[in-house]
């Protein structure tokens, strides 16, 4: 397994390309215990400085960040750099006074809302969770790629996805924390 930090950004970007075609990709950090928070409640506790690295080399690219509103109210607000954000909120609960780019901000009530609602130039759609939008997403639109960081190498993968379905294209590794960072392409798409 390769260490994750002895490969340049050009590298890892390379790693994480974008195909050209309509692509849904989940990124996700998974804990020890099939979890996307840690104690604290949010990915701070879980996250690495080589996590961080390659979730902000995958959303430079992204048209779309798609996430739950849980989410951005314990998270906080992180927009791709040149892409907009898709919230999915029932109650609309979300802290928009701290919201710094509402120009780019869409909230779906409903998942159909949110897809209904990508643009037809949008073709990289990056769902970051949590788990519950993330199972929704996936058994509704399916995914096409999946890249999780395990916390730890005895984390377990989400049990909503078939990884049967999907190549394994890349896995690093953290040694200083234990993190494996996994990548996969969908094998064939669904019919």
């Amino acid at each position: 397994m390769v260490e994750s930090s002895t490969l340049t950004d050009v590298q890892l970007s390379q790693i994480y390309a974008w195909p050209s075609s309509l692509t849904f990709r989940l990124n996700m950090l998974v804990g020890p215990t099939g979890t996307t928070t840690g104690d604290d409640g949010t990915s701070v506790s879980l996250t690495s400085a080589q996590d961080r690295r390659i979730l902000r080399l995958i959303r430079e690219d992204a048209d779309v960040v798609l996430l739950g509103a849980e989410s951005v109210r314990k998270e906080g607000w992180f927009f791709p750099p040149g892409g907009r954000m898709i919230v999915l909120s029932k109650s609309g609960n979300i802290p928009l006074e701290t919201c710094p780019h509402p120009e780019r901000l869409f909230i779906a009530h409903s998942l159909s809302s949110a897809l209904h609602n990508l643009r037809k130039n949008e073709h990289k759609i990056l769902c970051e969770g949590g788990l519950t939008t993330a199972e929704l997403l996936h058994h509704n639109a399916f995914f096409d790629e999946i890249a999780l960081t395990f916390r730890h190498e005895d984390s377990s993968a989400p049990e909503f996805i078939d990884f049967s379905e999907y190549q394994l294209l890349s896995e690093l590794s953290e040694k200083s924390t234990e993190m494996t960072f996994r990548f996969w392409r969908r094998a064939a798409k669904p019919h």
